[in-house]
């Protein structure tokens, strides 16, 4: 009994720790960040203290953030809470939301060293730990593998339903430690994309956990207010705080 009584109140204690965290509530603050091609429009979500810490950019999907605004700023106020800075990446520029994000395979390279630019960048900072992570939605999990196969610097990248950096048009050699996560319902990049993608990583000798949600269709990782999108987040946490420690 008394052993019981002990787990319980540990476990209250974790749990109120936890909601205190998540409690503490953290702003997105606009600004830019310098790359080669042109300043990057981001929303940085700053980690509290003042201790030297990882950071993360966060990649969007097709549809950009703004379809789904809270959600992602949610998602990064969360990473940040877990002492990560998180940067929404607008990696669009003016003549790409003009068009969408049609010209994904000719613009990928550029977006890519973009990318990379701003890891280096954020690298280079002094609150800096040394490490720098790429969180990647759907077309934005595309560019975070492209972006991590091209830069050796990046330590670590989460992909929700995407690919190997196809666009790149050319062989990868080299892989960060991937947490790939992907609904097996997912009819606009299926599931089978995500295995090959951890399949062709783990022959190039990257660490890979494949996280594949039955049922669970395209689009749920911001929805972390459901049971997979709250999972999702939880592990992609738990994975960047292990890959980004200094």
């Amino acid at each position: 009994m008394i052993r019981k009584l002990t787990h319980a109140l540990s476990v209250l204690m974790v749990f109120g720790l936890f909601a205190s965290s998540e409690a503490a509530e953290i702003k997105g603050v606009d600004m830019t960040l310098p790359a080669t091609e042109r300043a990057v429009s981001v929303i940085q979500f700053k980690a509290p203290g003042d201790a030297k810490r990882p950071s993360t950019l966060i990649l969007h999907g097709a549809g950009g953030f703004d379809r789904r605004f809270k959600d992602y700023n949610r998602y990064a106020a969360a990473v940040a809470n877990a002492g990560i800075d998180a940067y929404l990446v607008y990696y669009y520029s003016g003549a790409d939301e003009r068009t969408g994000g049609r010209n994904f395979q000719k613009r990928f390279p550029a977006w890519a060293k973009l990318v990379d630019d701003l890891a280096d960048h954020l690298l280079a900072e002094k609150d800096s730990n040394g490490k720098v992570g790429l969180i990647g939605f759907s077309n934005g999990g595309i560019l975070a593998t492209g972006a991590a196969a091209l830069d050796p610097k990046v330590n670590a990248a989460v992909i929700y339903y995407g690919t190997d950096p196809w666009p790149l048009g050319e062989d990868v050699t080299h892989y960060p430690p991937l947490l790939v996560l992907h609904g097996d319902a997912d009819e606009v990049i299926p599931v089978m994309s995500g295995k090959i993608l951890a399949d062709k990583a783990r022959a190039l000798g990257a660490s890979v956990d494949l996280v594949i949600y039955p049922k669970e269709e395209h689009g749920f990782g911001a929805s972390i207010d459901e049971p997979n999108g709250a999972d999702a987040l939880k592990r992609t946490i738990t994975f960047l705080k292990i890959q980004l420690a200094p």
